[in-house]
């Protein structure tokens, strides 16, 4: 069984305000990464555009990699090594 993507969200709050997110849908392109071969990722605009210009974003994901669910979760400039379980 491949890694699949089942939901992944990249984005920020405007100032800090929840009534002012500016976020998108990544899913799609993590998952385009792992068809790749692709799963030590570098969370950034590069790879995932820029949803919320100026402003410090967060990720977070749901992957099924080989039947095993995890949660990730980071801020701007981390990479994330999605071969490993998350704890």
């Amino acid at each position: 069984m491949a890694i699949e993507a089942r939901f992944a969200v990249w984005g920020a709050l405007a100032n800090g305000n929840p009534d002012s997110a500016e976020a998108a849908d990544v899913t799609g392109k993590l998952q385009q990464f792992f068809n790749e071969g692709v799963t030590l990722v570098t969370i950034n605009d590069d790879n995932f555009g820029d949803p919320a210009v100026g402003f410090q974003k967060h990720f977070a994901a749901t992957v099924n990699n080989n039947g095993r669910v995890s949660h990730y979760a980071c801020e701007e400039g981390q990479t994330i090594n999605f071969q490993r379980p998350s704890s």
